[in-house]
């Protein structure tokens, strides 16, 4: 077992930007990789609790390297063994009725687990526009789990922001990122809200929903939002591959996003070869720890046509947001 105090000095030297030595890479990944038990337990209680037919996607994964970095960048007094979103479950809802529905059972259910945090964006977005809920889960092991619930309209929202993010080489996230960008998505968002019955951000609490709706439609048509989207994002070119011909293309895939060259690289493992898939996303993610025009994230997946659907970002998929804008620039949403 790796001790707290190591794990800390690792993430220090992430912090620093301090090049990590060949024991440091292994002990976080190791560290890293032990969550996935509990991912597995908490996949199979939402598979089991949740009506499937109220699911439109239910994913998990562990935080890439990168993205460990950059939140302790972002907050400078966390340390790396007190992160609570390393091992991470996603659960998209067909509409806000059955996510407060779904919610409601995770917080009934008995567990050896107890939730330490909750996060309620969906009642109460958050500045930026981003709404969901997020529970944190803790097992008497100390180690914690992420499970974040969204509405199709929250993932579509949330799922731009990353797109255009990854396309801009900026993260809207951390509050970087176009300001005026930002005003579309701070818009995107409260529309949404309002025509799922809940609130707006802040910012638009006192404007109704025919006054949102036309600074919406002028910010879609000054940045020309669906024609910059449209030109980005449907040039993607998907390359798939199978380590195990003779199997099913199993359960588990490395999902590689270059922007490099326009690509989506899909490479999928049998159950019985995930020791080789970790291996190789190990490696393909320490060659590319700059995280610049490439995204690269393991994932176990339960039905391998869905993939796209499920990680619409790795494709650059931004189809149902554009039907949706066409839509409100022709007043028929």
């Amino acid at each position: 077992m790796i001790s707290n105090s190591k794990i800390d000095q690792i993430g220090n030297k992430l912090k620093k930007n301090n090049d990590l030595e060949k024991e440091d890479l292994n002990d976080l990944l190791e560290w890293r990789n032990n969550f996935s038990p509990s991912i597995e337990y908490y996949h199979s209680k939402l598979k089991s609790k949740i009506n499937s037919t109220h699911i439109v996607t239910l994913s998990r994964r562990l935080k890439r390297i990168d993205s460990i970095q950059i939140k302790l960048k972002r907050f400078s007094t966390m340390r790396l063994s007190t992160l609570q979103d390393i091992a991470g479950l996603r659960v998209v809802l067909k509409d806000h009725k059955l996510l407060q529905s779904a919610f409601a059972t995770l917080r009934g259910l008995p567990s050896r687990h107890v939730i330490k945090r909750l996060d309620n964006y969906h009642n109460y977005p958050k500045d930026d526009g981003y709404r969901g809920i997020h529970l944190i889960y803790q097992s008497d092991k100390k180690t914690m789990v992420e499970i974040q619930l969204r509405t199709e309209l929250q993932h579509i929202w949330a799922t731009a922001v990353e797109i255009y993010g990854e396309l801009q080489n900026t993260s809207f996230k951390t509050g970087e990122g176009n300001e005026r960008w930002k005003v579309f998505f701070n818009l995107l968002s409260s529309y949404f809200a309002i025509k799922e019955e809940c609130s707006p951000i802040k910012d638009h609490l006192n404007l109704t929903e025919k006054q949102i709706k036309s600074k919406l439609k002028k910010v879609i048509k000054d940045l020309k939002v669906i024609e910059q989207l449209n030109a980005s994002t449907n040039s993607i070119e998907v390359i798939s591959k199978k380590h195990n011909e003779t199997g099913k293309q199993g359960k588990y895939a490395i999902l590689e996003l270059n922007l490099k060259d326009n690509t989506t690289r899909v490479e999928f493992f049998n159950k019985k070869d995930v020791t080789t898939a970790i291996e190789i996303y190990t490696k393909k993610e320490l060659e590319n720890r700059d995280g610049k025009n490439i995204n690269i994230v393991f994932v176990n997946v339960d039905d391998v046509s869905k993939i796209q659907k499920t990680y619409p970002n790795y494709f650059l998929n931004t189809s149902k947001l554009l039907e949706i804008l066409s839509k409100i620039i022709l007043d028929q949403y």
